[in-house]
């Protein structure tokens, strides 16, 4: 008796199992977790003076492209994209180098314009 009872609650929570699984999704996509999810480009270059270049792109619409160059301190540029969970395509444009990094983007924040205007005197 004991044993039929062990082998009924086994196959039930294989089977609570297999159907919490069934419906799980990476980052609200429609990819379930688990799955393979194709490279479809994959490019790299070096010139062995520091320049490069790479772009890969995905089955699940993540692209991703970046050049640049590690001559007196990097500077590269470049952009990837993808959709959001929302489903609110996303693109960044970037650039890199002795200013810092620069990303653009509809979905990055803005600041609030200051309350008063700058200046770039100081009075003592």
């Amino acid at each position: 008796m004991i044993r039929n009872n062990l082998q009924i609650a086994t196959v039930c929570a294989t089977l609570l199992a297999l159907l919490l699984l069934q419906d799980r999704t990476v980052s609200g996509s429609s990819v379930p977790y688990g799955a393979v999810i194709p490279i479809l480009k994959d490019d790299r270059t070096s010139n062995g003076k520091g320049a490069y270049t790479f772009a890969y792109k995905t089955g699940n619409g993540i692209d991703r492209e970046e050049s640049g160059s590690q001559s007196y301190g990097q500077a590269s540029r470049g952009k990837w994209s993808y959709t959001s969970p929302e489903g609110t395509p996303v693109v960044i444009i970037f650039e890199a180098g002795p200013g810092g990094f620069v990303p653009q983007g509809d979905v990055l924040p803005v600041a609030p314009a200051l309350p008063y205007e700058r200046s770039d005197t100081f009075l003592h």
